[in-house]
C-alpha cells in the first residue's frame, strides 16, 4: 500500500470517528461504514489503528501529554458544534498537535460551561445560596445571572438541585422553576425530563400553559407537550447512583444515554430503533446491557471495535 494511500484510510477512518459519534447517524451511514471498513484490509487497519491512538491519547496508556488529552477529548465530545468544527479542522496531523495550540482549539471548541464533566464522571457543585448541584455524566451547565443567580442552563446531561431557594432549569426547550424543592432534570434521548420531590415546580414549555408538579411527580416533555412518567423520583433520579431505570424506553435513547458513561459507540440501526425496552440497567456495565437487551428483543448485536450495533 501506498504513502498516499495510507493517509487517505487514515483520514477516513478520523471522518468516521466523527460521524459515528453523531446520534442523529442513519442507517445509511451505518451501512456506509461497514462496506468501508471491510471492503480493504487497510481500512480496517487504519480504523484500529486510530482507536489505539485515542486511548493512548485519552490516558489510558498512561503515556499522554495535556495537549494530547485535550485533543483526545476533544474529538470524542458528543457536542454538535464541536464535531461540526472537528469534521471540517482535522487532519491526521491534528493528533500530533501540541503547546498552546491544542489548548486554544480546546477552548474554541466550547470547554466554557460553568460545569461540565467528561464521559463516565458525575460532577458536584454548589450555588450560591448553599443549593447542592449534582450533574450526570457528560453533563454542560451554565449559570445565568451572575454569580448569585438561580438559573441554569444545562445544555446537555442530567442534573439534581436541592434548591434553598427559588431556581430554574432549563432544558430541553423548556423552563422548570422550583424552590425549596429538590429537582431533577435533564435530556433522555429526544425527550426532556423533571422530577420533583419535598415541594413543588412548575415545567413551561413555548406556547403552551405551565404544568404542575407537585412532590413525587415525574413528567416527559418534548415540542408536542408533556407526559406524566410512572418513574418514581429515586427511579428519574437513578443515575446519581450509577443506575439507568427505563419503562419503554426506545433503544436509540438508551444508547444515547449509556453513551454519556463509555467512549465506545453504540448505535441503533434498522427495526430495533422502533424497539422499547424496560429494565434497570448498571450504567458502568455496558456488557450487561447488551445482554439484557439481545435476552429481551429480537435484536442482533454485531460489533467493529469500538463501534457496536444494535440492529
Amino acid at each position: 500500500m501506498t504513502v498516499a494511500g495510507r493517509s487517505q484510510a487514515e483520514r477516513m477512518a478520523i471522518d468516521w470517528e466523527v460521524r459515528l459519534r453523531d446520534p442523529a447517524a442513519d442507517d445509511g451511514e451505518l451501512r456506509a461504514f461497514r462496506a468501508w471498513h471491510d471492503g480493504l484490509p487497510e481500512h480496517a487497519a487504519a480504523w484500529a489503528s486510530l482507536q489505539g491512538r485515542l486511548a493512548q491519547m485519552g490516558g489510558r496508556g498512561g503515556h499522554a501529554g495535556a495537549e494530547g488529552l485535550a485533543v483526545a477529548r476533544a474529538l470524542r465530545q458528543p457536542v454538535e458544534d464541536r464535531r461540526r468544527a472537528l469534521r471540517a479542522g482535522f487532519g491526521v496531523a491534528m493528533l500530533a498537535v501540541t503547546g498552546a495550540g491544542s489548548w486554544k482549539l480546546a477552548h474554541e471548541l466550547g470547554y466554557d460551561a460553568t460545569w461540565r464533566s467528561a464521559t463516565g464522571e458525575r460532577g458536584a457543585a454548589s450555588l450560591a445560596d448553599g443549593s447542592a448541584l449534582r450533574f450526570d455524566a457528560a453533563s454542560r451547565i451554565d449559570l445565568a445571572g451572575g454569580a448569585g443567580g438561580g438559573r441554569l442552563h444545562l445544555r446537555q446531561g442530567q442534573l439534581l438541585v436541592r434548591a434553598r431557594g427559588a431556581v430554574t432549569v432549563a432544558v430541553a426547550g423548556a423552563e422548570v422553576d422550583c424552590s425549596g424543592a429538590e429537582l431533577c432534570a435533564g435530556r433522555l434521548g429526544r425527550c426532556g425530563i423533571a422530577a420533583v420531590r419535598g415541594g413543588d415546580a412548575s415545567l413551561r414549555l413555548p406556547g403552551r400553559a405551565p404544568v404542575a408538579l407537585a412532590s413525587g411527580d415525574t413528567f416527559t416533555f418534548d415540542g408536542a407537550g408533556a407526559t406524566a412518567s410512572p418513574l418514581s423520583f429515586n427511579a428519574a433520579a437513578g443515575w446519581t447512583r450509577g443506575m439507568l431505570v427505563a419503562d419503554r424506553l426506545p433503544l436509540p435513547d438508551l444508547a444515547e444515554a449509556f453513551g454519556r458513561y463509555h467512549r465506545d459507540i453504540l448505535r441503533v440501526a434498522g427495526p430495533a430503533r422502533s424497539h422499547l425496552i424496560s429494565g434497570v440497567f448498571r450504567l458502568a456495565d455496558l456488557e450487561g446491557a447488551l445482554r439484557q437487551v439481545a435476552a429481551a428483543l429480537p435484536v442482533r448485536v454485531a460489533r467493529y471495535g469500538i463501534l457496536t450495533i444494535v440492529e
